[in-house]
C-alpha cells in the first residue's frame, strides 16, 4: 500500500483478519471475545477510509489496534475468568510423533497461558506471528531495544517452566 492507499482489497483485509484473530484469541482464549475484537478492528480501519503509511505496516498497525481491544477485554473481565488459549490450526505431523507433540504443546500451551500477559504477548508476537523487533516494538508501543530485553526475559521464563517437560 502507498503512504496514502485506498483500504486494502479483501484479500488483504482477509489476510490481516486471520492473523488478527489469532492473536485475539491467544490473548483471550475466547472465540466470541476475540470476534468482536478483529471486528472493531476491522470498523476502525474501513472508518478511517484510507491507510496511511506513517502508521507503519498494515499489520503492525492492526495487530495494535487488536492487541489494545483484547487488553481492554481483558481489563473488563473478572480475576478469576481466565480460559484456555485457543489451538492454533497446525500442520499434521508425522504419526508416530504426533501424540508427543500434542502432549508437549498442550503443556506448553498451560505454561504461557499462566505466564504474565506483557510475557506471554511478547512471545506470541514473536514466535507464533512472525513479527520483527520493529513490528513488535509498534505493536506495543516501546522502543526496539525493550522488545528484545522483554523477549529474552519472556522466553527464559517459559524455558525454566518447560525445563522439566524437555529433559
Amino acid at each position: 500500500m502507498t503512504a496514502d492507499s485506498h483500504l486494502p482489497f479483501s484479500d488483504e483485509l482477509e489476510a490481516l483478519s486471520e492473523s488478527g484473530f489469532a492473536l485475539a484469541i491467544q490473548l483471550l482464549g475466547r472465540h466470541e471475545d476475540a470476534a468482536d475484537v478483529v471486528q472493531d478492528a476491522l470498523r476502525k480501519l474501513i472508518h478511517s477510509g484510507r491507510y496511511k503509511a506513517q502508521k507503519g505496516s498494515p499489520l503492525a498497525w492492526f495487530l495494535k489496534v487488536v492487541r489494545n481491544g483484547a487488553l481492554d477485554t481483558l481489563r473488563q473481565r473478572r480475576p478469576n475468568d481466565g480460559e484456555a488459549v485457543a489451538r492454533l490450526a497446525a500442520t499434521t505431523p508425522p504419526p508416530d510423533i504426533a501424540v508427543e507433540r500434542e502432549e508437549l504443546a498442550g503443556i506448553m500451551r498451560r505454561k504461557l497461558e499462566t505466564m504474565l500477559v506483557d510475557q506471554r504477548e511478547i512471545i506470541l508476537l514473536r514466535d507464533f506471528h512472525d513479527l520483527s523487533y520493529t513490528e513488535i516494538a509498534e505493536v506495543l508501543g516501546i522502543a526496539p531495544g525493550t522488545v528484545m530485553s522483554r523477549l529474552h526475559r519472556a522466553r527464559n521464563e517459559l524455558r525454566k517452566r518447560m525445563k522439566k517437560y524437555l529433559q
